[in-house]
């Protein structure tokens, strides 16, 4: 309780403390309730914590120091060769990234409401819905959704939105992290998830439009796909759907320097992940997930929009925009229950492909997928590997066929000090030892040359 000094005596302010059991006997009075368990009745019984056996309390120094010891034990892509993808890269991020995201003005991951207040954040913002709707040759992005994953999922029930139909086609090569996210985020809505087979290494053609029906609401396709492959149904795909039928189209943004975009091919929705545009891979996050749409659809698009407007002196200005779309205005009708996102990440998003511009993120591109050409082809020489597994097309990651356990294979490895890949019969069990590598900018002549070793020695010492 606290209570201000009478007038004259300097208003101090007197703590009175009351012994806890008093405190809590009068809450407890106040809310009606016997007893501190009361407040979990609704909980049931086997889902409640009896003991959690935590050790003893111990001073600040020494949990610091436990904590360090600990952290000693974990070995990070700095530690290690690595050459691991999957949707996180290690990308060389200029020092200009952190150096704007680091200012005070910038630094929060909410999207402000007081635009008299906050007109740097929001033209910022702006700036990267801008750049990312060149980069995705798409009419509209937000400012942003959680990641690629619920990107998908808000993606699904968009489309059930715009054409309220509730049978929804996703890949059967798909990550388990995206198929899992997606599942949760229909979880009650109606959605059937429907899988569309794969055949060497990507979408077929054949057996989608076999499953195509008046009931379909849309099609999940990545390009390039959880291989690392490009596919090329997904530049066909559209004029296969009923105009009715929403076409999404997951990227890795990274590959748009020379890929064609995918509002060329007829995306309806654009989904992504800005983790590899300047965004550390920091143990899996936090990032930020890319949402695009057509201007026919934007009232559909959940998420928040920052536009370009004057203010009553007609200056340039900077608001949030379509608000009524969310959940403050439209409750329990919003097309979205996210009520903050990841502008922080959009930011760093933002400045990276600035830093860089078209010419120098183009020529980025270049270098990615000759590397990736090249590292395919000094590992396809090896006894014992195949590299591409699967005919076609890729960018800076590739699926590799070994002729050994893959998952012995890459455990060998990392033994040796290499992370080698991704094991994809972890997500796909159909595609036995097969796994994925990843190269970027990062690596050197000698890191090739080093697990070029470590493969042959591992796949020789598992023999």
């Amino acid at each position: 309780m606290i209570t201000h000094g009478p007038k004259g005596e300097g208003r101090s302010v007197v703590l009175h403390y009351l012994p806890n059991h008093n405190n809590e006997k009068e809450m407890l009075e106040r809310i009606g309730i016997k007893a501190i368990g009361d407040l979990f009745s609704d909980v049931p019984e086997h889902l409640r914590s009896k003991e959690l056996g935590l050790p003893p309390a111990v001073s600040e120094v020494e949990l610091l120091r436990e904590t360090d010891e600990l952290m000693g034990r974990s070995r990070s892509g700095n530690d290690m060769l690595m050459f691991l993808g999957g949707g996180f890269y290690d990308h060389f991020i200029p020092t200009v990234v952190d150096n704007v995201t680091s200012r005070s003005e910038l630094y929060t991951s909410y999207t402000p409401y007081q635009p008299e207040m906050s007109q740097g954040i929001l033209q910022a913002l702006f700036e990267y819905q801008s750049l990312m709707s060149d980069l995705l040759g798409i009419d509209v992005v937000n400012t942003s959704m959680y990641d690629q994953q619920t990107a998908i999922g808000e993606a699904i029930l968009m489309a059930n939105r715009i054409n309220h139909r509730n049978t929804f086609l996703i890949p059967e090569h798909i990550s388990r992290d995206k198929e899992c996210v997606i599942a949760n985020y229909i979880l009650g809505s109606g959605i059937e998830l429907v899988k569309v087979p794969f055949q060497n290494g990507v979408m077929d053609l054949g057996a989608l439009e076999g499953l195509l029906g008046p009931e379909v609401s849309g099609l999940y396709v990545e390009n390039p796909n959880i291989l690392g492959m490009f596919d090329p149904g997904a530049l066909k795909v559209r004029s296969i759907l009923d105009p009715k039928m929403v076409l999404v189209v997951g990227i890795n943004p990274m590959t748009l320097g020379i890929a064609a975009p995918p509002g060329s091919y007829g995306a309806d929705i654009v989904v992504g992940d800005v983790q590899p545009l300047g965004v550390p891979m920091s143990y899996g996050g936090p990032s930020a997930g890319i949402f695009g749409t057509t201007m026919q659809h934007v009232r559909k698009m959940p998420g928040r929009l920052i536009g370009a407007t004057k203010d009553d002196m007609g200056r340039r200005a900077f608001c949030m925009t379509l608000s009524t779309r969310e959940q403050h205005i439209r409750r329990d009708r919003a097309t979205s229950n996210i009520c903050t996102n990841e502008a922080l990440t959009s930011i760093r998003a933002a400045a990276y492909l600035a830093s860089l511009g078209k010419e120098g993120f183009r020529s980025l591109g270049i270098q990615l997928a000759s590397r990736g050409k090249h590292l395919s082809e000094r590992i396809d020489s090896l006894e014992g590997f195949t590299a591409p597994a699967f005919p076609g097309h890729f960018f800076n990651e590739f699926p590799v066929r070994s002729d050994v356990d893959a998952c012995a294979l890459l455990d060998e490895c990392e033994s040796r000090g290499v992370l080698a890949g991704i094991n994809i019969n972890n997500d796909i069990p159909s595609l036995e030892n097969i796994f994925t590598v990843a190269t970027t900018e990062m690596h050197t002549s000698k890191d090739y040359d080093k697990l070029l070793r470590v493969l042959k020695a591992s796949r020789e010492a598992i023999l």
